[in-house]
């Protein structure tokens, strides 16, 4: 694994001139200060409807597709320094061409080629107007967009089979000794029943070889009755302090206070990390005869490959307080950045009973709070050869020691008719408070997707940042 220390600019430091973007009428018009054009532009563009009216599967596709053709005109990036029209608004410090963008839906969190997206830019180059305006309107367009996908989501979710799955996370090195006793493991319980999934962790991530316990469940709920929270909720149960959140994220419905804006526009540091898999390629290994190597993982029988051209990157800028400094010129931070180019291992099989693509569905839910899976995800997004499924994958964490993912058990759960439980055989966890609820339940064990007795529902004030205790309702049903 090879590292450069190479240190990308800061922010783009080249002059705007309209000419570079005259084939794109948004670009122009922010690049000239065209106001009354660029709203102009924004009245010609298909209207989306209010996100919580959004229920159908069909009513989700027919939204995701004018939100393409929005897109398309205000997220352009066809030009050199790889700018949408927000980013040049932001170069300008033209408060009210954002304004404009940022209202009628422009994507915030796009990057230039310095790797900067709109609200970071104008952070580091301190913007006062322009960082409140990014900040409120990116919040929203946020949950929009994850509430327009919902019901899509959903409905890809009650096509899947109802299953019981673990996958195990552990650490390896070939240098460091008794690696498993200083990296902590762990075991993914996940249950998926019609359009709900449950998934258990002790492990919620990791920053190299900086790990996050936490002995967490999240639940996303569709297809149970509680009218204690809306359908399409994620929940995060805390079984150490037994308490329940709902999400942060799914929160979001609810424009931001001045005091949360305030927060988040005065940041200590921008951070990028990433992994870029775009021009990943697919080699496979080869033993001792010179043939494609197999292993059999778990009782799949799989095909060896390493993934080249995989690139890990990482750049933080720390930045003094905005208060403390003149708004007149850009923002002088101290920036650290690291590059790495990655070769992750691949174990795919085609026997699998999931397939790929159900997969990213099942992580694009559970990467929004556990950064383990986030990570798993990034790597996943390359495409694999036709009918195969990952069932192990290997990822260098830091140069000597690797993360490695292997699905351990997947069991098809059938009847819908029988109670819903988990299989007897499944190893429980040991010494952990909470074992009611955080252990595979069994026959006799609560349904997986009801809050046991005894827990507190922690309420988020949407004006304010308080918070109210509420006693959950004992389970409906029986042990």
């Amino acid at each position: 694994m090879s590292k450069s220390s190479t240190k990308p600019p800061t922010f783009v430091t080249a002059p705007v001139e309209p000419q570079d973007y005259a084939n794109s009428p948004a670009h122009y018009a922010v690049a000239t200060r065209d106001h009354a054009a660029l709203t102009k532009i924004v009245s010609t563009l298909p209207k989306l409807s209010d996100a919580n009216t959004i229920n159908t599967e069909a009513e989700s596709i027919a939204e995701e597709h004018l939100a393409e053709k929005i897109s398309a005109v205000l997220d352009r990036r066809d030009n050199p320094l790889k700018e949408s029209p927000l980013h040049i608004a932001v170069r300008l410090n033209d408060v009210e061409s954002a304004r404009i963008m940022a209202a009628a839906g422009a994507n915030i969190y796009l990057q230039n080629s310095v790797g900067w997206h709109a609200l970071q830019e104008a952070l580091l180059r301190r913007c006062k107007e322009i960082v409140p305006i990014l900040v409120y309107h990116g919040h929203l367009n946020n949950w929009s967009k994850w509430r327009r996908r919902l019901p899509r989501l959903v409905a890809a979710l009650r096509r899947m089979r109802d299953f019981y799955m673990e996958i195990s996370f552990h650490f390896e090195s070939s240098i460091i000794p008794f690696i498993d006793r200083v990296a902590p493991s762990d075991t993914y319980k996940i249950w998926k029943r019609a359009g709900n999934l449950r998934a258990d962790t002790t492990l919620a991530g990791f920053d190299g070889l900086n790990f996050k316990r936490r002995n967490h469940s999240f639940l996303f709920i569709n297809d149970v009755d509680r009218p204690d929270v809306p359908q399409g909720s994620l929940l995060v149960v805390k079984h150490d302090k037994k308490q329940v959140h709902v999400a942060e994220y799914q929160r979001m419905g609810t424009p931001l206070t001045e005091a949360q804006i305030a927060k988040d526009c005065n940041p200590k540091s921008v951070t990028r990390p990433g992994v870029d898999v775009s021009k990943a390629e697919l080699v496979s290994c080869k033993n001792w005869r010179r043939q494609d190597r197999t292993e059999h993982v778990g009782k799949w029988k799989s095909r060896v490959y390493e993934m080249r051209n995989v690139v890990l990157t990482f750049r933080e800028c720390k930045l003094p307080a905005v208060e403390a400094l003149p708004s007149t010129e850009p923002q002088k931070a101290t920036e650290a950045a690291f590059k790495k180019n990655l070769r992750p291992m691949l174990w795919l099989t085609e026997k699998f009973p999931l397939e790929t693509d159900e997969l990213h569905r099942l992580l694009d839910i559970l990467s929004k709070k556990l950064t383990a899976v986030k990570r798993m995800r990034e790597v996943l997004k390359t495409t694999f050869p036709p009918r195969t499924f990952p069932v192990k994958v290997s990822i260098p964490v830091v140069p000597t020691v690797r993360v490695v993912i292997t699905f351990t058990k997947f069991v098809e759960l059938l009847s819908e008719e029988d109670d819903f439980h988990t299989p007897p055989s499944s190893p429980g966890r040991e010494e952990e408070s909470s074992a009611t609820f955080s252990s595979p339940p069994s026959k006799t064990d609560m349904d997986p997707f009801e809050i046991p007795s005894g827990y507190t529902w922690i309420r988020h004030d949407s004006n304010s940042k308080k918070t109210r205790k509420v006693e959950s309702s004992t389970s409906k049903k029986k042990k």
